[in-house]
């Protein structure tokens, strides 16, 4: 996210949804030293990506307390500019012959499986991380770069994909809180099966939600990165 590393990504990522933060909470929620996060805050209200201002609550000193700002907030909306050239590509490709007799909805449907089969490619081999939650990770920060804005939360069950801002939720009309092109994207680029959460699964704010088991049997894309 133009020269943003992946934990500042992250506390731009919390305050725009939260609102206002202050360095506990954000450091409870990134499982980091509050140091650590100050870190991180410093060179972002250095780069005014966000703003601070303080809060008193009774006695004591007032503690601090962090917002995005619109410039700050403009770095995702950048997201959509590189999403929207993705898809007018596929549009111009298609052939007279995929095109004819489909309508609008199929056709919508038939660019984003086209998408998701070539990020899944490009993508693949850039995954890094030696456990399924660094790799859930890499695979959120990579799409990131697309607009498709994904939470990763660990559970017991594994690791949850949690997502704001799915194209095809909007263009599709799909609000079971799932995506099918998404599913099969991030089960391609992780090589293991990712399951679809429903809507009474997710958290406030998120449309849509996949799980990535723990107990889910390797690929052959695993056992060939774990060289067996």
């Amino acid at each position: 996210m133009n020269g943003i590393d992946g934990t500042r990504e992250q506390i731009l990522a919390l305050l725009r949804r939260r609102e206002r933060m202050g360095v506990d909470d954000l450091a409870r929620e990134l499982k980091l030293a509050g140091a650590t996060v100050r870190r991180h805050l410093d060179l972002l209200l250095r780069d005014k990506y966000v703003s601070v201002a303080p809060e008193r609550g009774g006695a004591g000193r007032p503690r601090h307390i962090f917002a995005i700002t619109d410039s700050g907030s403009e770095l995702f909306r950048q997201h959509y500019v590189r999403m929207t050239r993705r898809l007018l590509n596929e549009i111009v490709s298609l052939s007279a012959t995929e095109t004819a007799g489909r309508s609008g909805v199929e056709l919508a449907d038939l660019i984003f499986v086209r998408m998701a089969e070539r990020l899944a490619t490009e993508y693949r081999a850039r995954v890094e991380g030696d456990t399924l939650a660094d790799r859930v990770r890499s695979v959120a920060r990579l799409l990131s770069d697309e607009g498709l804005d994904f939470e990763v939360v660990e559970a017991a069950d594994g690791a949850r994909l949690l997502g704001r801002g799915c194209p095809c939720t909007r263009l599709l009309g799909e609000h079971d809180g799932t995506c099918d092109h998404d599913r099969v994207l991030l089960s391609r680029v992780l090589g293991v099966e990712v399951q679809p959460l429903g809507l009474e699964a997710l958290p406030r704010d998120f449309v849509c939600g996949y799980l990535v088991p723990t107990s889910t049997p390797r690929s052959p894309l695993e056992k060939a990165r774990a060289g067996g």
